[in-house]
């Protein structure tokens, strides 16, 4: 569990500095496999919920906010801002 920790650890200095702005980006310095598994799910459904962004519970972002030390509001909107990007894929590509 401490190396988890530490790895989520990073997350909220990034956070502060800006290099995160998308629920998608915490990916980059936590592998998807240790979010799945500390949130529960396994990998496949956890990527199912990914590109259903509608999918995620609130309890899932929150719980997946407070592994990261960041605040309710906090990781909610990153989880907006993931949602709306992928929404608007969706659209471009059914424009298509």
């Amino acid at each position: 569990m401490g190396r988890r920790k530490n790895r989520y650890d990073v997350i909220r200095t990034m956070f502060d500095q800006g290099e995160i702005r998308s629920l998608s980006d915490i990916f980059q310095f936590v592998p998807k496999t240790v979010v799945a598994s500390d949130l529960g799910k396994k990998v496949a459904r956890f990527n199912t919920v990914l590109n259903r962004p509608g999918s995620f519970t609130l309890k899932d972002i929150y719980l997946l906010g407070h592994l990261c030390g960041l605040t309710e509001r906090q990781v909610y909107e990153l989880f907006e801002t993931y949602y709306l990007t992928v929404k608007e894929k969706k659209i471009n590509k059914t424009k298509l």
